[in-house]
């Protein structure tokens, strides 16, 4: 996995979690690190012993002075005289070496009721914090709990930390206790140099025995945690509550965070392009991007929980020479609509035949692949139309002949539904959304595969308005399921969610930071908030807004160059910079996917520059 800069210096420990619980982990550790202070244990002691000669020196015992002083004074006895008595004699110093102090750190949690909950992820972060430590001096760290037999175990896997948050006990620490380890550790072969215990409530303990005591409770307000460490000098932190979400994650051992990364795949992950967002299929289970070396898309299959056989990856390939103007998927099958110079054709789209490339006045279609329009396909048992929103507002649609019974209206033939469109999605099996403005008002429409179109329902005024995000519902079947505007002032992003259930004037206001992006609308099942998907400024971080509070999902490591979003299946899918897709599941609150497309065909690979 690849971290931000800031986490490297525990890059071993921090791969064993997924990639949205870094965030929570960068905090504490940024934190505590400041807290700690030098490592005791590297300092010297015992008595010095001879190692040769060192250094020249003005002062010492005359058996020591240098032999050429001597010389001086068999030659000249009274300049001998003289430097003796302003002391500007040379004596040889001898060089010692000094028995080090022991390296051994050593650290004993408080498993007690006292310590549940977010303290247990503070014991985390410093058992991270101090294997660190001990690396950096050539140490070895050990720990324990007190409250059990006295029994010290290393942290050179996951399954450790595990260990600890399952080390949970109702018997609060006691003074018999410490006294038990205490002996224990005197009867050891090695003594530690350092000797941590944490919890709350600690027996008494001399600096000898135990070098560092660090005292952690929650604050009188509940609203952070207090983090006193008491050792040569006492220093203090209040740490936030973590998240509760992703606290309930790691204190249930789920460091994976439901990651489903298969261990082989089926076949390798070809190099995609970074300028076009994957495609997310209605129904959660597939994801497609466009291949890099040939014309087509790749498309995986996104894996089960704890799936063991390989990941499915496959391409799907299109005639070379032909654009794709947009991508979306037929159940787990990709289709596209492929442009040439004269023609539109309906790539693995059943039922749909080419047409005659509409005028420009009919269809804006951008030129070559620098982005995907917005588009949807819906099927019923009679009928099947494929929507396309053009860039300048226009909505168009395809039929498709699915059945003897002749179509209406007429396949092979562009149709225009409705101008001044600012949005549209599917929003539902067999529905789609979209808002038009109509003399300077926004009004919501939805349409099935049939062609029903419902009755207009106003949603606000168009003007300042630039974008459209919609709650898929089944609501939108029979009137207004959800959506939110997009008004932007000095570069913040001002989002108002218009919901069927409450009226304009109750209408809630999102404002953003400035530098933060909507990217998706979601009505989770059972809520009473939408909730705002969001990028962040620095294009590494996913969020969500929801209930006038706002949580961060995931991190990357990289800038994320395409994000995209269904509102269908409530996935989020990224591909950075470095070709890396990950796919989150907002609705389940875990990562689905997390592979690198970068992949070269062999035939790419000749040559010595390869």
């Amino acid at each position: 996995m690849l971290l931000p800069e800031a986490l490297h210096p525990w890059r071993q420990w921090l791969e064993w979690f997924a990639p949205e619980q870094l965030p929570l982990f960068a905090d504490l550790l940024g934190r505590l690190n400041l807290v700690l202070g030098p490592l005791r244990g590297q300092h010297k002691g015992g008595v010095p012993e001879p190692d040769g000669l060192g250094d020249l020196q003005r002062r010492g015992p005359y058996e020591r002075l240098l032999p050429s002083e001597w010389l001086l004074a068999d030659e000249v006895p009274d300049e001998f005289l003289r430097r003796a008595a302003v002391g500007e004699h040379m004596f040889l110093a001898p060089q010692y070496r000094a028995h080090q102090a022991n390296r051994l750190i050593v650290v004993l949690f408080d498993a007690g009721p006292l310590q549940l909950g977010a303290a247990r992820l503070v014991h985390l972060a410093l058992l991270i914090l101090l294997a660190r430590r001990a690396q950096e001096a050539g140490a070895e760290l050990r720990w324990g709990i007190l409250q059990d037999a006295p029994r010290l175990y290393e942290l050179d896997s996951s399954a450790q930390l595990k260990r600890l948050l399952s080390a949970r006990t109702w018997q609060l620490v006691g003074n018999e206790h410490w006294q038990a380890w205490r002996v224990w550790l005197a009867e050891q072969q090695q003594d530690a140099g350092e000797c941590w215990m944490v919890g709350q409530r600690l027996p008494d303990t001399d600096n000898q025995s135990c070098t560092h005591r660090v005292q952690l409770h929650r604050s009188l307000d509940g609203q952070c945690l207090s983090f006193e460490m008491q050792a040569a000098t006492t220093r203090r932190v209040s740490l936030p509550i973590p998240d509760e979400r992703l606290a309930l994650q790691l204190l249930k051992g789920q460091f994976d965070g439901g990651v489903v990364v298969a261990p082989s795949l089926k076949g390798s992950v070809p190099r995609v392009s970074v300028t076009l967002p994957p495609v997310i299929s209605s129904a959660g289970t597939h994801v497609a991007m466009k291949m890099l070396d040939e014309a087509g898309m790749v498309v995986i299959k996104l894996p089960a929980e704890n799936q063991k056989k390989p990941l499915e990856v496959r391409r799907s390939l299109w005639s070379a020479g032909r654009v794709p103007l947009t991508v979306t998927f037929l159940s787990r099958t990709p289709g596209a609509v492929l442009s040439d110079e004269q023609h539109l054709s309906f790539w693995n789209i059943p039922g749909l035949i080419p047409v005659h490339k509409p005028s420009r006045e009919e269809l804006q279609l951008p030129p070559g692949t620098a982005t995907l329009l917005p588009v949807v396909w819906l099927r019923s048992g009679s009928a099947g139309r494929l929507f396309l929103l053009d860039t300048q507002g226009h909505l168009a649609f395809w039929m498709a002949q699915t059945g003897r019974a002749p179509v209406r209206p007429q396949p092979g033939k562009t149709h225009r539904l409705a101008d001044g469109v600012l949005g549209m999605a599917k929003v539902d099996r067999e529905t789609m959304a979209y808002v038009r403005n109509d003399g300077g008002r926004l009004y919501a429409h939805s349409i099935d595969a049939d062609g029903v179109v419902s009755s207009p329902h106003m949603v606000g005024i168009s003007e300042g308005v630039s974008q459209v995000l919609f709650a898929a519902s089944s609501l939108w079947r029979r009137s207004l399921g959800g959506c939110a505007l997009l008004s932007v002032d000095n570069g913040c992003e001002s989002w108002q969610i218009i919901s069927a259930a409450v009226h304009p004037e109750q209408m809630e206001r999102i404002d953003l930071a400035c530098g933060w992006k909507g990217l998706g609308l979601l009505l989770q099942e059972g809520d009473d908030h939408y909730s705002l998907v969001l990028l962040s400024p620095n294009q590494q971080t996913i969020a969500l807004y929801c209930g006038g509070q706002q949580r961060v999902l995931f991190t990357t490591s990289n800038a994320i160059a395409r994000v995209s979003f269904c509102p269908m299946s409530g996935l989020v899918a990224v591909l950075t910079s470095a070709r890396e897709l990950l796919v989150y599941s907002v609705r389940l609150g875990s990562m689905r996917l997390q592979v690198f497309c970068n992949q070269v065909p062999e035939r790419h690979k000749e040559g010595p520059y390869a």
